[in-house]
């Protein structure tokens, strides 16, 4: 590799450790930080947090609603992970974030190793440097859902797939070892987000049916065996929740919530094709420079089994994702370590600059500035707090820190420029996720909430206390928050709960209030707290108003 010095000298295990480390590093960026996240992080973690409060790990539910639409292995992770760490009653959110962050731990060492089998371990290490470190996995490791687990599922059932193609290639034995661990992850990949794994690994396969030899590393996989353990692996589950919902999670999830997402954009998630393509360059920053020369390189070398098997892993399942119509930014997440290895690959074959690593240069400049501007900007219109020099001095030193990248990657220095990006992607990722996110006072609406009422010992979740009632406000986070039994309803049905001394608090939002005040009979309340921000999930003001009876 060129300009690789840097690299040199390291063992295989330590490779691992080093891409294990700063894996982990990046990904704990905001484990302790940021606040639980509206609405998809809240609602995870409230549905865990009910599964140890009830002791039922089976039937998923939102309150009293059935949350029909993932399989239960994430809450189960999240569960253990909080009864090792915390307290259901804490209702600490990093707890639940472990298992996400493991994952994405996990998905940088399986894509290392990935990339040791294909080409050699400095192509391994920049592409496991490269995907720890993009924006995208960084942040979906620090939060408490399914993509950073389901990466790292991916990533294994790849390798383990590359494993056993590399042996039929080379005319070797194949054993078991390798297939069964692409079974297991196949499996473990279906309780945690449903059929996306073995989607991946099914379009993967397809691509390389138009390769030699043609369906004879199929054989190799073991494919009966590997059936058998589907069925061991998510049979129990799959009949258990059936009996329990009486089929109605594999109608919500499989008709309402997969197919769904094919024909209809639910929830206002909505893309034209093109729209992964271009959020690309944003989410895998430390990449964006290497990406155009990592393809081109890729495709002059389609005849080498190597080229054939990162675009069957690629190309297939990005086409998916591009024409469905339900879009968000992680979903292409689980093809990002073949855009890595890609990459990593293209900076090895570097011997001087041509036009694509020019052009890659100038896309990491301008997603650089881009990116600066970002630690700068929001804290000036979403925060209440005086302006920290801290943040403009972070701003600074990532525009001026990527202009230099760049010039390494326009001269030619693309591997160390990759090194340089990594880190300096790393970074940022601690200046956004501990500094400027959490700095957002505006957005933290639920979480103010909270520390009023627990400043006022007024806090729901305390022993003795009756929950509180919500009037014009329901987001996940204040659920998760303030407690399950937390009831949601108008200005009118938060009064009647207060006057029967049904709820110690109402909670209610100023549109709300005229409706409140006429339905409390006489009975005298006061303020505690008056809540004013923005909720990000639907971009409206919101004014919450803590209201208790007076003595």
């Amino acid at each position: 590799m060129r300009g690789s010095s840097i690299l040199g000298g390291l063992t295989h295990r330590g490779a691992v450790a080093l891409v294990a480390l700063f894996a982990a590093a990046t990904a704990f960026a905001g484990l302790l930080s940021m606040p639980p996240l509206d609405r998809d992080e809240a609602r995870f973690a409230q549905a865990t947090a009910q599964m140890l409060e009830s002791g039922d790990y089976i039937t998923i539910r939102f309150q009293d609603s059935e949350r029909n639409k993932k399989p239960a292995g994430i809450y189960w992770l999240q569960a253990a992970s909080v009864s090792a760490l915390s307290d259901v009653k804490a209702r600490e959110i990093w707890a639940y974030r472990i298992p996400s962050m493991i994952g994405v731990v996990f998905a940088a060492v399986f894509t290392f190793l990935a990339g040791v089998r294909l080409y050699d371990i400095r192509t391994g290490l920049l592409a496991g440097m490269l995907l720890a470190s993009a924006p995208v996995v960084a942040a979906e490791g620090t939060i408490a859902k399914t993509d950073g687990v389901l990466l790292a599922l991916v990533c294994l059932a790849q390798l383990a797939f590359v494993e056993v193609y590399a042996r039929v290639q080379a005319g070797e034995k194949t054993g078991w070892r390798w297939p069964m661990a692409l079974w297991a992850a196949q499996g473990a990949g279906v309780l945690v987000k449903g059929p996306i794994a073995p989607m991946i690994s099914l379009l993967t396969g397809l691509g390389l049916a138009t390769g030699t030899p043609r369906f004879k590393w199929f054989a190799a996989l073991r494919p009966l065996v590997g059936v058998i353990i589907l069925m061991l692996m998510v049979a129990p589950w799959a009949f258990a929740i059936w009996k329990a919902t009486e089929g109605r999670f594999f109608s919500d999830a499989i008709g309402g919530d997969m197919l769904g997402k094919v024909g209809d954009a639910q929830e206002g998630h909505v893309g034209p094709p093109g729209y992964h393509f271009v959020l690309l360059w944003l989410l895998f920053w430390p990449a964006a420079a290497l990406i155009i020369a990592g393809i081109v390189t890729i495709w002059k070398e389609r005849a080498d089994w190597r080229a054939r098997f990162l675009l069957s892993w690629l190309v297939p399942a990005w086409i998916v994702f591009e024409i469905a119509a339900t879009k968000l930014p992680h979903y292409v997440m689980p093809l990002y370590p073949a855009l890595a290895i890609m990459a990593a690959h293209g900076a090895a074959a570097i011997h001087r600059p041509g036009w694509a690593h020019k052009l890659g240069a100038l896309i990491y400049a301008a997603v650089g500035v881009a990116a600066a501007a970002l630690i700068a900007l929001p804290p000036i219109y979403f925060s209440e707090a005086p302006l920290a020099a801290v943040c403009f001095a972070s701003a600074a030193i990532t525009g001026i820190a990527a202009m230099l990248i760049a010039y390494l990657f326009w001269i030619g220095r693309a591997v160390d420029g990759g090194i340089a990006a990594s880190l300096l992607s790393a970074l940022y990722a601690w200046v956004i996720l501990t500094a400027v996110l959490p700095g957002l006072s505006q957005f933290a609406i639920s979480p103010r909430l909270s520390t009023a009422l627990e400043l006022a010992d007024r806090h729901p979740l305390h022993d003795g206390l009756a929950p509180v009632v919500l009037a014009g406000y329901s987001e996940p986070s204040a659920i998760f928050l303030l407690g399950t039994q937390t009831a949601l309803g108008d200005g009118a049905n938060a009064a009647a709960q207060l006057r029967k001394g049904r709820a110690s608090a109402a909670i209610v939002e100023r549109r709300e209030d005229d409706a409140f005040r006429e339905a409390l009979g006489g009975v005298e309340v006061r303020s505690l707290a008056v809540i004013d921000g923005l909720n990000y999930s639907n971009g409206k003001d919101v004014s919450l108003t803590i209201y208790i009876t007076a003595p």
